[in-house]
């Protein structure tokens, strides 16, 4: 049997996670397995291939995944994947621009990989008082946020991963908190669950034994990464562009270890409560419906 897996392309915390199942260092108990590369959001292609069937597994991103799944797509969640904990994920402005506290973001325009960003829009509501209905969201592609914060087409920005790690570089700007930090501020956790690994429903059905031979393979591609993050920033330079110590410095923060616990459970319940205030899903559902436990 042969299974294909899709992570988002241009993000080196998904590259070297996945890099040895993709060059065949790691294989799978089992049957065989290729790695494909889709375009991040704001498209949703990676999603739309796993629900198609082009491809048998998937990371997607969790609220993604919880939208898809309430309207009755056929997948199901195995394990989380990518935790971003204190750095990795924070809302920039211009140093010397006149964004001084996260409150002076009421009435601006903020500018993300995605949208208007929901975790973002509920920590200012609750940690800094800021109307979210006031705010103003735009979309564009990661790796082109930052040349927009300094060109002041916009007064914000929501850089992560490696993008992060340049943004902390960057003389002309400045990090005005970062979504882990409040997160855990507020509801104590030191985690948020940003992506997570999903299924097609039916093949889960017929071969259950799939999701530990696959957690397995994942869980030792990334531990071969660990060893080898020189070489695979190598590859991803020569395939993306970027600068080798963001991308180093990006893969020391988020965490990644392919499970789903108690207390990931209840993280993601808290996460659920957060999407549905901020109008993201419709409903909260029970767990079980959602990951298998």
């Amino acid at each position: 049997m042969h299974l294909t897996f899709a992570h988002y392309r241009n993000r080196f915390c998904m590259f070297r996670t996945y890099y040895a199942l993709a060059k065949g260092l790691v294989k799978p108990d089992g049957f065989t397995m290729s790695v494909v590369e889709l375009p991040d959001p704001p498209s949703h292609e990676q999603e739309e291939a796993l629900i198609r069937g082009d491809v048998e597994v998937a990371n997607l991103y969790l609220p993604n995944f919880l939208r898809r799944k309430l309207e009755g797509a056929p997948i199901m969640g195995i394990s989380t994947e990518w935790k971003s904990t204190m750095k990795g994920n924070g809302i920039f402005v211009l140093k010397d621009g006149p964004i001084k506290t996260p409150q002076d973001l009421s009435g601006r325009l903020i500018a993300t990989h995605q949208g208007a960003h929901a975790i973002h829009r509920y920590l200012l509501k609750h940690r800094y008082g800021v109307d979210e209905t006031t705010l103003r969201w735009e979309s564009h592609p990661q790796e082109k946020l930052l040349e927009i914060l300094k060109s002041g087409k916009v007064d914000a920005v929501v850089l992560l991963d490696q993008f992060f790690f340049r943004g902390e570089k960057e003389a002309t700007a400045r990090c005005l908190y970062t979504d882990g930090e409040v997160w855990k501020t507020l509801l104590g956790f030191s985690e948020i669950i940003k992506h997570m690994v999903a299924i097609r429903e039916p093949l889960l059905k017929k071969q259950p034994e799939l999701r530990e031979k696959l957690l397995q393979a994942f869980r030792a591609s990334f531990q071969y990464s660990e060893g080898h993050l020189d070489e695979i920033a190598t590859e991803f330079i020569k395939r993306y562009g970027g600068d080798r110590d963001a991308l180093l410095a990006s893969a020391r923060y988020p965490r990644i270890e392919f499970t789903f616990t108690d207390t990931e459970r209840k993280l993601a319940e808290a996460e659920m409560d957060m999407l549905v205030e901020v109008g993201e899903i419709p409903r909260k559902v029970p767990i079980s419906s959602l990951f298998v436990v």
